[in-house]
């Protein structure tokens, strides 16, 4: 156990009227926590990384996470961090962001209190509870237009209809309306298409909140480098850029930030 690690939700409250333990966490609840544990600890990725394994001991509830070590010390920095801001989701990364507000959610409905913390800092706790209010600032969001290159492997779905497109860095989910999808030409399985989409972007960070995109369009291409098409290119716009300050440029376009 040298080169692990332990992730650890603990859940306190009520079962109906009886307190909680492991004999009547209900599946539901477990399920609830399991998905959100899923994108809190970023286990998306399926390929190199460490098996990560689960169990339930009592007091009142403690869902253990058994991650790799390094894993566990990342997660203990991600809680030293919200602990030490004033608004601890607008520094993390969308999808945990978004795990600990579901975490919130999932405290408010059930009049549970969560307490979660790292192995590798078992001083630092974060409290989520009904009084809590664990919320990403909404001015910090703006609409986006984003672009994806990429294989489509799937397509549609019962309820809320999406693509999936297979990308260089991996699978990416697009919410579609069904209308798009029925009135599309042909079977656009496994063919290869650049998204146009929008999305929710942080003004701060630039990072998209992947669970907010939207396609507006499916543009069938096929990949081809032509030299000549980017000599051309650029012989045509060097004279626009000749004699400008690049870093006085750079500088007024990030808002004098950087």
């Amino acid at each position: 156990m040298q080169n692990k690690g332990q992730v650890i939700i603990h859940i306190e409250g009520k079962y109906g009227s009886e307190p909680l333990t492991p004999e009547n966490y209900d599946i539901a609840l477990m399920r609830d926590v399991l998905d959100y544990a899923f994108d809190l600890l970023d286990l998306e990725k399926k390929k190199d990384r460490p098996v990560v394994t689960y169990h339930i001991t009592s007091g009142s509830v403690n869902n253990v996470f058994t991650v790799s070590r390094q894993k566990a010390a990342e997660f203990a920095s991600i809680i030293t961090l919200m602990l030490s801001t004033m608004n601890p989701l607008d520094v993390l990364e969308p999808k945990t962001a978004i795990a600990i507000e579901g975490l919130q959610k999932f405290a408010v409905q059930n009049n549970f209190s969560l307490g979660i913390h790292s192995s590798e800092a078992s001083d630092k706790v974060l409290y989520v509870t009904p009084e809590t209010n664990l919320h990403r600032t909404e001015s910090l969001w703006v609409d986006a237009e984003v672009y994806y290159y990429g294989t489509l492997t799937d397509a549609g779905g019962k309820g809320k209809s999406n693509i999936h497109l297979d990308t260089k860095d991996g699978l990416i989910k697009i919410d579609v309306d069904k209308e798009y999808l029925f009135s599309y030409q042909g079977n656009p399985l496994y063919r290869k298409f650049g998204v146009i989409a929008t999305a929710k972007q942080n003004i701060m960070t630039g990072a998209i909140d992947s669970s907010s995109l939207k396609l507006k369009e499916l543009v069938e291409f096929e990949p081809k480098f032509d030299m000549d098409y980017l000599k051309e290119k650029i012989a045509a716009s060097t004279p626009v850029w000749s004699g400008m300050n690049v870093d006085e440029y750079l500088h007024e376009i990030r808002g004098g930030l950087a």
